[in-house]
């Protein structure tokens, strides 16, 4: 994984936030809380305990445990923050999330994912 420089990723870092994020996002889906936990970064876990992190996720992030598959735009870097936005299709409706993520200590780490609703759901 190169050192981070502003602009767009490297192939090799695209690649590598891509395996990290769809690992994140199956073990969601698979409710594995703390797999899942695992990929958030140190800074997070430091500020969120485990059971805060399985509550925002049940609560605000239904999508991606019920997510009926996703995908992956564009992986800019800015400063010390890796920008990564992700589409997610759900019975909710069309997702996009802006994920946040940081490396640090060689390790690549979950710091936020802010959601866009695209499109609803149908309500039956």
């Amino acid at each position: 994984f190169e050192p981070l420089a502003d602009g767009p990723c490297t192939v090799n870092q695209e690649a590598a936030i891509t395996k990290h994020l769809s690992a994140q996002i199956d073990s969601l889906a698979a409710r594995n809380w703390e797999l899942a936990y695992s990929y958030a970064s140190a800074n997070f876990r430091l500020v969120i305990p485990l059971a805060q992190f399985t509550e925002i996720i049940q609560e605000d992030y239904g999508m991606l445990i019920e997510n009926k598959g996703y995908s992956f735009g564009p992986c800019e870097i800015s400063g010390d923050n890796i920008m990564r936005q992700v589409s997610v299709a759900s019975d909710e409706g069309d997702f996009s999330l802006d994920y946040k993520l940081s490396f640090y200590n060689s390790k690549i780490g979950v710091e936020s994912a802010l959601i866009k609703q695209l499109t609803e759901g149908l309500s039956l």
